[in-house]
């Protein structure tokens, strides 16, 4: 099949295609000679819209899987010899080495991803991926913020002695702008300038689009950082260095591990988008569906986590119900 093709756009090409044709001929050898992997990461990149921080996680996870098989005499560009015996072999080896439940999960999405590539994408006869079960994790307690915690944080930036104001101020607006408007952290720091208006467009994750309204507090408070900034940038977060870059993920949890060590407490980033679900989800009205909406989820499993109520909060909704 592959050499009839290659002979009918030969034919294409040099006889009746020209220069034109010669190209797409390269481009499509190029891709036939790309190893399997590089053609999953190339896929979920630009066809699926999945970030460049995610994308590195899978390749990660299939180079760990891949040293796993070659052990074995396999490899992973050769997925119709994998068995489900190499995937739970793989994983007891990574469980042996001390790491965690969690991190072998991380690997299985990677390694399952791959696999549904294979199945769906390319028609290859590979394992299903289905009949792949992750680890057992603890359940997971997902953190928030109590008021007066959010009264401190919001004191400290308010507050705040930095040494320049220009710094003080990008530090509140990116409290505030994590507090009011429940973005991850990634979202927030590619907002570029000419994005803001009254709402913003964010593209979150597997591309999914959803607004977020800005309220005018913030509004005005972006303004008055944009006036006081030196660095002229596209976007609202530069990188300190990096002309043409944003602000790092890494950068972002310094400015947080800072302001913990001052205030005793664990602060990060994702931290205030739980307090966000958290707190409108004891609004009356509110509901897990329009919590889902905002916060980007297309599964209300994933919403479930956020709803962080203590004892107290549980004993006071048994005590309400009345007979």
């Amino acid at each position: 099949m592959l050499l009839y093709l290659i002979i009918d756009f030969y034919i294409f090409c040099f006889i009746g295609g020209g220069k034109i044709g010669r190209v797409i001929i390269l481009i499509l050898l190029f891709n036939f000679t790309q190893n399997m992997i590089e053609r999953f990461l190339g896929y979920i990149a630009y066809n699926r819209c999945l970030s460049g921080e995610t994308v590195l996680k899978y390749r990660k996870a299939l180079k760990k899987f891949n040293l796993f098989l070659g052990r074995k005499g396999k490899n992973a560009d050769h997925p119709e010899e994998i068995t489900l015996e190499d995937v739970s072999g793989f994983i007891s080896d990574i469980i042996e080495q001390g790491l965690s439940p969690t991190y072998c999960n991380w690997l299985l999405i990677g390694i399952k991803s791959y696999l549904n590539y294979l199945r769906d994408i390319l028609y290859m006869d590979v394992i299903d991926p289905h009949k792949i079960r992750y680890c057992k994790t603890p359940e997971r307690n997902v953190g928030y913020f109590n008021e007066k915690q959010k009264r401190l944080i919001l004191n400290a930036v308010n507050n705040g002695t930095c040494g320049r104001d220009i710094i003080c101020l990008k530090h509140k607006l990116l409290v505030y702008m994590f507090f009011h408007t429940w973005l991850r952290c990634h979202e927030l720091i590619k907002i570029k300038v000419d994005e803001i208006w009254e709402n913003l467009q964010v593209i979150g994750k597997w591309g999914k689009r959803r607004t977020v309204y800005l309220r005018k507090e913030i509004l005005d408070m972006i303004e008055e950082y944009l006036a006081k900034r030196n660095k002229k940038s596209e976007y609202l977060f530069p990188h300190r260095c990096k002309e043409g870059q944003h602000m790092t993920d890494a950068a972002v949890r310094g400015v947080f591990f800072k302001l913990a060590k001052k205030l005793g407490f664990w602060i990060h980033p994702h931290k205030f988008r739980h307090t966000f679900a958290t707190d409108l989800l004891r609004i009356p009205w509110s509901n897990i569906y329009n919590v889902a909406k905002l916060l980007g989820h297309s599964n209300i499993n994933t919403t479930q986590i956020y709803l962080g109520l203590n004892d107290a909060e549980l004993k006071k909704i048994q005590f309400w119900l009345k007979f």
